[in-house]
């Protein structure tokens, strides 16, 4: 895929916001109604749209090849690689229902996770 560029002399604000699948094979997190946001001031490119559900993805299971097996690690690690790719300062957001994996009700919550290059 190629990364889009955008004009780096007129400033804005580029959010991404999708639904976010089940990822645990155990406990069903994140349950359906969760988002995720994903926020950032463009310099001269923009993560393309299509990456960050392919990314997500990869985390269904449990990210195996990144040693990544819950929903806050999930969240930090996308702001890492988002703002590896953008080049610039990313804010990533989860809202999420979940629940626990010691059992109760269900709760909702929230993990942001900001992360430059």
């Amino acid at each position: 895929m190629t990364v889009r560029t955008c004009l780096p002399d007129a400033p804005g604000l580029v959010v991404h916001r999708l639904p976010l699948p089940q990822c645990c094979p155990v406990s069903g997190n994140p349950l359906p109604g969760s988002t995720l946001t994903m926020a950032y001031l463009p310099k001269d490119r923009v993560f393309p749209v299509e990456w960050l559900e392919s990314l997500i993805r990869e985390y269904q299971g449990g990210h195996a090849s990144r040693n990544i097996r819950n929903m806050e690690e999930m969240v930090q690690d996308l702001a890492i690689r988002a703002a590896e790719n953008t080049g610039v300062r990313v804010r990533v957001r989860a809202d999420l229902k979940i629940n626990p994996p010691q059992g109760g009700t269900v709760q909702d919550l929230l993990m942001t996770a900001r992360a430059r290059p």
